[in-house]
């Protein structure tokens, strides 16, 4: 493992140098100044100093401080902020822990409490942190911190579109949904009110760039299967016909599950929430980690070939559930299911979960034939 620490910077003038001579100390390092409009810092003696003549924000100076580092040889980068939160004596956690995984994307995770962090940088992170496990189901106290390892191969692999603030947490997804282990180092930080009056975060822009990735990303995570997600992660074109395969293949190889997709599928598609059957069955599929492509399909019994069906069956149900007396199809009218909506109700349930579990029994009984038939 060779590694070089990688320092953005922005009009961070004599902090960015006395950042960068406190880490020169426990390796090479490259100062890459993001177009400072009150001009470069002084980099001490041994440190290279990397300028784009344009600010272009933090993603694109850590793309320029990743490719400098690549072309010299290097296997890994460690970056930490130019403002000074970071200490750099929590270097070596980053190299011992890059050396036991060295393929593993290493992110400092930084105690706010202790540090006496402003509350709404608490709140933010807390806000990054909730989405960052929503949509990969793994938990990281901290999607924040600059203070990070990250391998080069790991990143010249990821096709990554974000750019400024944004570009650390895409990283972060996208390598876990690559399947990259995430590891969490301790480090410790310190904030001054002169560090937050240096910071370059807009509030209100970043964040809606932050919000408009996280939504792209949390549709992406609750629709598209992560065998897709994985390969889109690395730049990995999939036909349209691998796609669909994927698309019903997850979660769909044990009978079990393919079973439960169905059932669940035909019990929204019949349940009494018209309109929202489809929804619902992505969302509870979504929770019992189901297929969403089959219990999608499923749900679609209620056409409208089968929709006066479906009601017929629910009022009919209910109404003999509650008087013991049946109703025939051709008295059902829109008054009639009006004058016994609570029957229809009651009766639309117990059809539901009548004709989830028969789809249920029956298409996991075939499953297991075609899998012994094999």
């Amino acid at each position: 493992m060779n590694a070089i620490l990688v320092i953005p910077c922005f009009n961070h003038g004599e902090t960015a140098a006395a950042v960068a001579r406190d880490a020169l100390r426990l390796g090479p390092v490259v100062l890459v100044d993001d177009g400072s409009t009150a001009g470069p810092p002084d980099p001490p003696p041994g440190v290279h100093l990397l300028r784009l003549e344009t600010n272009r924000g933090k993603g694109a100076a850590l793309r320029a401080g990743f490719r400098y580092a690549r072309d010299a040889g290097y296997t890994h980068a460690i970056t930490l902020d130019a403002d000074g939160q970071h200490d750099a004596d929590d270097i070596p956690r980053f190299l011992e822990a890059a050396a036991r995984r060295p393929d593993a994307l290493c992110v400092g995770v930084r105690d706010f409490v202790a540090a006496g962090a402003p509350a709404r940088r608490r709140r933010a992170n807390a806000f990054s942190s909730f989405w960052f496990r929503m949509e990969t189901g793994q938990r990281l106290a901290d999607t924040q911190c600059g203070f990070r390892c990250y391998p080069l191969a790991l990143v010249e692999r990821l096709a990554v579109g974000s750019e400024r603030y944004a570009f650390e947490l895409e990283v972060l997804v996208r390598a876990a949904w690559s399947g990259a282990r995430l590891v969490a180092v301790p480090v410790r930080c310190t904030y001054t009110r002169e560090q937050v009056r240096r910071s370059h975060f807009r509030p209100l822009l970043d964040t809606w760039r932050m919000t408009r990735l996280n939504s792209r990303l949390a549709v992406q995570a609750f629709f598209v299967p992560l065998s897709l997600r994985a390969a889109w992660s690395v730049g990995r074109t999939v036909s349209p016909r691998a796609a669909l395969r994927e698309f019903f293949g997850e979660h769909a190889h044990e009978p079990g599950r393919l079973a439960g997709a169905i059932g669940v599928g035909l019990f929204c598609g019949i349940a009494p929430i018209w309109g929202y059957q489809m929804l619902a069955a992505v969302a509870l599929s979504q929770w019992l980690r189901l297929n969403k492509a089959i219990a999608l399909v499923a749900s679609n019994i209620s056409i409208p070939p089968m929709a006066p069906l479906i009601l017929w069956g629910g009022l009919a149900l209910g109404h003999w559930l509650f008087t013991g007396r049946g109703i025939e199809f051709a008295t059902v009218t829109k008054a009639t299911v009006l004058a016994y909506a609570g029957e229809w109700f009651v009766g639309s349930l117990v059809l539901a979960l009548l004709v989830g579990a028969a789809g249920f029994v029956v298409s996991y009984a075939a499953a297991r034939w075609r899998g012994r038939s094999r």
